[in-house]
């Protein structure tokens, strides 16, 4: 009885050993842009991982922060997956950005056979974007003013990007407006309201008018 209890006792703390050893080198394995503290928690969401079945937003190492200096209201806090470059969630408050990255990942869910495991770092899968940075400035100042990004937020947009990737139908319908009030177009009738397809719009437009003008 004795043996078998020193027996347990020894695979126990083999196991605590192992488990030590492998967060100690998944911590220092990461980017150095990740502070101590990002590194602390990507690991303990990875070590959680494997005794949880399912991964919902709480599963994930998520970073919240102020949305760079003098950020518009609406888009004052960020909220972000450590090691996950693609879900966001933005808001006016924290609890509005997280709720958003909620959403945002419940959507990745319906179109994922699989949820990457907490933790692990997603690598970012290239679509092309020809179209998207073909007026850099134009994407730039789209992406300031009417995503509400800082400029020195990493935004990775594609062709197939949309404004569907940054909320619901009812902040979609927001953006639109605030499309329509910063660029005077209108872009509700664009259904899958891809990006590529509203900058070369704002482009056309603005063509449009220099053109009229030069005619004056």
């Amino acid at each position: 009885m004795k043996q078998s209890k020193a027996a347990y006792w020894v695979v126990r703390s083999l196991l605590g050993l192992t488990v030590i050893i492998a967060a100690l080198f998944y911590i220092s394995s990461h980017d150095e842009f990740y502070t101590l503290s990002d590194k602390a928690l990507i690991t303990r969401k990875w070590i959680a991982s494997f005794f949880r079945a399912e991964r919902r937003r709480t599963d994930y190492p998520v970073r919240v922060r102020q949305n760079g200096e003098n950020p518009p209201a609406d888009s004052a806090w960020i909220a972000q997956i450590l090691n996950w470059p693609g879900p966001v969630g933005i808001g006016p408050t924290k609890e509005q950005a997280i709720a958003q990255l909620e959403e945002n990942l419940e959507d990745i869910r319906k179109h994922r056979e699989q949820m990457p495991r907490p933790g692990t770092e997603v690598p970012i899968e290239f679509a092309p974007s020809a179209r998207v940075d073909s007026n850099p400035p134009l994407r730039d100042d789209f992406i300031a003013r009417v995503l509400g990004f800082a400029p020195d937020s990493f935004i990775f947009m594609s062709d197939e990007s949309s404004l569907h990737d940054f909320g619901d139908a009812t902040h979609v319908a927001e953006l639109q407006k605030k499309i329509s009030d910063i660029y005077g177009i209108d872009v509700s009738d664009l259904k899958d309201a891809r990006i590529c397809d509203i900058l070369e719009r704002i482009q056309n437009d603005k063509t449009k008018e220099s053109l009229s003008k030069r005619q004056e």
